[in-house]
């Protein structure tokens, strides 16, 4: 079924002006997906009804791709147009007469340089923007929140956790995907960063870093909606509420968080009763996640509860999580690529925190970029 499947999508590919490596990403990001289903003893009828038929799935794509010789002048329904050249040739010129404006008439110097991102950014505008495609956005969006960051930065001194805005890069990245995903499958991949947002928020303006901590548990009972088995998806869930009350029970009315830590050996314990050879959701890949999981927040808890000036800065360790099922279970090219969000966040939060160079750090997030240029240069 799997090389059938794949034999005809790439037939259907083949129609369309993409390089022969960007073929084969996408056929082995479909054929892994298949593997996982077969792994889950799916029926093909399942299988298709999840991923999509081959013709489903290059009509999903087809925004992205144009048929036939002419791909370099279509663009939005049409040809470019010199005019488009034009505004992006001009755009240095632009660019150094606002900034000089800015500086002599207003002394605006700074942050009126910020007006050289409208360099590349209207270079998107003019080349990437297509109304039926995220592809512009996703592009733009660097720009965009480094904008927001430093406005937010110098002029509220904001850089923490201003620096958050950051994450709507890779956000703005997997609900482009969402289309060929499963819905469960979008939550999962989000859900990481939707957590850390919200832990950051909570823990930097309501001072709540415990129980706030834990939100990152979403990411495991999110996965447990893989199951196919609704009773033990029932369970498993049950299990993380009946834990995550009798912790929160043991805090605040008996004022023993740490007791209350042991409460989650309750789905620790479902989890190995319910699973046959696999561990909480099937295969291997989520077991060894899950471990990983627990063995974080062990670490995160315990950490916080004897040293206290831990739970600001150790919640990174969690993005360990990401990056572990990127690294074991992602598509085969581009690994480094997919976990640059991860690694710059680490290094941004880790210059800004412990050396106070929050007005700097953000240059890490200029990696991301700059990694996937040199990857496909």
């Amino acid at each position: 079924m799997k090389e059938k499947y794949l034999n005809e999508l790439e037939e259907l590919l083949k129609e369309y002006h993409i390089t022969a490596d960007e073929i084969d990403d996408i056929l082995a990001d479909y054929g892994e997906m298949i593997d996982d289903a077969l792994n889950k003893n799916m029926s093909e009828e399942k299988i298709l009804k999840m991923v999509g038929t081959p013709k489903e799935v290059v009509k999903s794509l087809s925004e992205e791709f144009v048929k036939g010789e002419d791909y370099i002048y279509i663009h939005r329904g049409g040809r470019s147009s010199q005019k488009d050249n034009r505004i992006t040739a001009l755009m240095p010129f632009i660019s150094l007469i606002v900034f000089f404006i800015l500086g002599f008439g207003f002394g605006l110097w700074h942050p009126g340089w910020l007006v050289f991102l409208a360099i590349p950014m209207v270079a998107i505008l003019v080349n990437t923007f297509d109304k039926h495609s995220m592809n512009g956005w996703i592009a733009l969006s660097p720009f965009v929140a480094l904008i927001v960051f430093l406005l937010l930065g110098f002029w509220q001194n904001m850089w923490h956790p201003a620096w958050l805005v950051f994450f709507v890069v890779p956000i703005l990245a997997i609900t482009s995907s969402f289309k060929t995903m499963r819905f469960v499958s979008y939550l999962t991949a989000i859900m990481p960063f939707v957590a850390t947002i919200t832990f950051v928020l909570v823990g930097t303006y309501a001072g709540l870093w415990n129980p706030i901590w834990l939100v990152f548990l979403t990411i495991p009972m999110i996965g447990v909606l893989h199951e196919n088995k609704f009773w033990k998806v029932l369970l498993l869930e049950a299990s993380f509420l009946i834990a995550i009350a009798a912790y929160l029970v043991s805090g605040y009315v008996y004022g023993d968080w740490g007791y209350g830590l042991f409460a989650f050996f309750i789905p620790i314990g479902v989890s190995l009763i319910l699973s046959e050879d696999s561990f909480l959701v099937i295969n291997r890949m989520n077991k060894n996640i899950w471990l990983l999981a627990a063995a974080m927040t062990i670490i995160y808890i315990g950490s916080g509860l004897l040293f206290e000036t831990t739970w600001p800065y150790l919640w990174m360790i969690f993005l360990l999580i990401p990056v572990y099922a990127i690294l074991t279970h992602g598509p085969k090219k581009d690994k480094l690529i997919a976990c640059m969000p991860f690694i710059s966040t680490v290094l941004f939060f880790s210059l800004g925190y412990f050396f106070g160079w929050w007005a700097f750090s953000w240059i890490a997030f200029l990696l991301i970029p700059m990694v996937a240029i040199i990857k496909h240069a």
